[in-house]
């Protein structure tokens, strides 16, 4: 993947490693998504792991409007999972332009 440098993967870039799958990154975005949505966090996992995406997300393709969702690369998606587990995961959910 060209855009993150000579990686095959952005696990391997230092912006993933220092910057999206730090604890203090992860919990940060998680809390600042729960203070603006007015959703206290319930699941800690489940809050890191979309946290670590939305920083992926707002670092490599900026804000991208609501409801629009992007497909993550799938060696980032499995380290975020292997990093803060659940026993169940929903995956990757298309827009649907019905539902705003």
């Amino acid at each position: 993947m060209k855009e993150f440098g000579s990686h095959p993967c952005i696990i391997l870039d230092p912006l993933f490693v220092n910057f999206i799958m730090t604890e203090v990154a992860a919990k940060s975005s998680a809390q600042t998504y729960s203070m603006l949505m007015g959703e206290p966090i319930t699941d800690i996992p489940r809050s890191y792991r979309y946290g670590c995406y939305r920083l992926l997300v707002a670092t490599t393709m900026g804000h991208l409007g609501k409801g629009v969702k992007v497909r993550l690369p799938s060696c980032f998606v499995h380290a975020v999972r292997q990093r803060w587990p659940s026993s169940n995961y929903s995956g990757f959910e298309s827009f649907d332009t019905n539902d705003y």
